[in-house]
């Protein structure tokens, strides 16, 4: 019965086998008759757990364990995913495009921007130990490593900020040049250096033009130490909201003593410094103009093409028979201009008509004859600015030549000595344009075949910032047209003209003498109608004015004013300035947007 049993059991153990294999792990109780079901049952259990764990291990000999588990790996995988996070981290902090205001990763990008110079935190995150040029901007400005470099090592070792220091030098500079004190024969009601908080009644003071360039004639630049002055000095540290004052009345002024400004002189004045800027790294050919004499006209060329394409033929080949020629012939004589001024009397009695019939046609709109006689004079007065404009540029001749070349080879002509000066010697000037926000994606400096981006870093005072972050002379930042520099020859004289922008000069190396007017004085200027080449300049040579041609200069009220390095001024718009070099000197300017205000004054002169 016993043995029955046993040959029921499938899984029996009995005589140490298992399915016909023997099974090295028998207990020696499968014949106990003792052992009960459960302790066989763990056995078989247990027998089956060893053989699973024999094979896995033959498994992983034949697949050689995998690179995947190598610890090697691993840690070299946990690293690359590190680093991955670190990288994504920094390009978010220095690269998030301006357009994302919402993200905060980029508002604390941009608090550290304001914050960390030098090397600070944001220097650090992008990339080590290089430089960030203070107060440099992050879509305007320069980022070539040639000039990060040059900043980096005059700002450290050379001029560190030290504005306490800077502005002595300034002053250093204004007392060894001379100071320049009001004429006793030009008295004022107010003090020009300490003006009243608001703008007195008639501000600024103007005198005859006769009387000052008596005092100090214009083709002398050796400097006269009084003068005829009408505007307000403001020192930035104390004045400023005077001088917003007095801009917000849109009247010029003079601010000294911008620890900023005085920065930028400082380092302007150092030859060295310029050398490294202007031709380093960027040895670029650059604007220039050429005259025959000391006069320089603005001008834009209108000749039809085949005209100005012989003109250019012809000059090419004379310089190739070694010739030295140029296209600029100075700015013609006043007789001439006086003949392309005959037109605008006919303009002027045609607009004084032509404001009366509007002025009837708009009280009696259904009067037929009134309607026909402003549509008349609207014709007439067409046809008369199309005549103005055809003979004021017939026989003209460019009065400069617009060249390129390098700062250096603009220095060898301008940095002569006096007996190779004079009015009737060849004069030269030479340009510089930062584009920035000049038009639609300009900030690469496309505006321009060799531009200097890097304006926007040394003369951070005129960068287009918005809001708390706006320079004071930044009206319109928007409206910003670039920042333009222009190096003067001592005896270069830019000729009175009237800008349709807001103006703030500044002067960095040298002298100038600026002689302004109100627009009010336009009738008194003889401006050259639009439409001629030099259109918005003055037909009268100041150094030697033909009273015959233009009698109605003899009434014309100006003042004027020294600028000297560090020095800004602000011009408001459609206000006159004939400008006066008066050493080698290195002045800049930028425009932000124009005003109205003065609209009446200009129009009622032709423009």
């Amino acid at each position: 019965m016993q043995q029955t049993m046993q040959q029921r059991r499938p899984h029996s153990t009995a005589n140490g086998t298992e399915n016909g294999h023997t099974n090295g792990h028998s207990s020696g109780h499968s014949d106990d008759p003792s052992v009960s079901r459960d302790q066989r049952r763990l056995e078989r259990r247990e027998a089956k757990k060893q053989r699973e764990q024999q094979k896995t291990r033959r498994v992983k000999r034949r697949g050689s364990g995998g690179w995947i588990h190598d610890p090697n790996v691993q840690l070299g995988l946990l690293a690359f995913a590190l680093f991955a996070l670190i990288g994504f981290t920094v390009f978010k902090l220095t690269h998030t495009v301006e357009s994302n205001k919402r993200d905060p990763i980029r508002r604390f990008a941009k608090k550290l921007e304001s914050t960390a110079h030098n090397h600070g935190l944001l220097a650090k995150l992008r990339g080590g130990s290089k430089y960030v040029i203070p107060e440099s901007m992050r879509n305007i400005g320069c980022r070539k490593e040639w000039y990060t470099e040059l900043r980096r090592e005059y700002d450290t070792n050379v001029y560190p900020k030290d504005d306490e220091r800077s502005l002595k030098w300034v002053d250093a500079q204004r007392k060894r040049l001379g100071v320049f004190a009001q004429s006793p024969l030009a008295p004022t009601p107010y003090d020009i250096y300490d003006c009243p908080a608001y703008p007195p009644q008639g501000y600024p003071i103007q005198w005859p033009v006769l009387d000052v360039l008596k005092n100090w004639p214009p083709d002398d630049p050796n400097p006269r130490y009084e003068l005829y002055q009408g505007l307000c000095v403001f020192d930035y540290r104390t004045e400023l909201d005077k001088a917003n004052n007095y801009r917000e009345k849109e009247l010029p002024f003079l601010v000294r003593n911008d620890p900023a400004a005085a920065r930028t002189a400082e380092r302007w004045n150092d030859p060295e410094y310029m050398k490294k800027l202007l031709m380093g790294n960027e040895d670029t050919n650059r604007r220039a103009e050429y005259s025959p004499n000391n006069h320089f006209m603005y001008w834009v060329d209108k000749r039809p093409k085949d005209v100005k394409k012989a003109q250019w033929k012809e000059l090419n080949e004379r310089r190739k028979r070694g010739e030295e020629v140029h296209d600029g012939f100075g700015r013609g004589d006043q007789e001439e201009l006086a003949e392309a001024m005959k037109g605008m009397e006919e303009v002027n009695e045609l607009k004084v008509q032509l404001e009366a019939a509007k002025k009837l046609a708009e009280v009696n709109p259904e009067d037929e004859e009134a309607q026909d006689e402003l549509n008349r004079l609207q014709r007439e007065m067409k046809r008369a600015k199309d005549r103005v404009a055809q003979e004021s540029a017939e026989n003209w001749h460019p009065p400069t030549e617009n060249l390129r070349m390098t700062y250096l080879e603009w220095l060898e002509h301008a940095n002569v000595t006096d007996d190779k000066l004079g009015p009737d010697n060849p004069h030269w000037y030479f340009r510089l344009i930062g584009c920035g926000k000049m038009g639609a994606h300009t900030e690469d400096g496309s505006c321009d075949k060799g531009s200097s981006e890097w304006l926007f870093d040394e003369l951070t005072y005129f960068q287009p910032r918005e809001g708390d972050e706006r320079p004071f002379y930044m009206i319109n930042p928007n409206k910003q047209q670039g920042i333009h520099c222009r190096f003067g020859m001592k005896g270069v004289i830019a000729e009175n003209h009237f800008d349709l922008s807001r103006n703030a000069i500044n002067v960095l190396y040298g002298q100038r003498r600026y002689i302004l007017a109100h627009p009010n004085q336009c009738r008194n200027m003889n401006l050259l109608p639009r439409g001629h080449p030099s259109a918005r300049h003055s037909a009268v040579d100041w150094s030697d004015p033909d009273l015959e041609a233009f009698p109605e200069f003899e009434n014309a009220r100006v003042n004027e004013i020294v600028l000297q390095p560090g020095d800004v001024m602000y011009l408001p718009t459609n206000w006159f300035h004939y400008i006066i070099s008066l050493e080698l000197n290195f002045q800049c300017n930028t425009r932000s947007g124009g005003q109205n205000l003065y609209r009446k004054e200009v129009t009622d002169c032709g423009f």
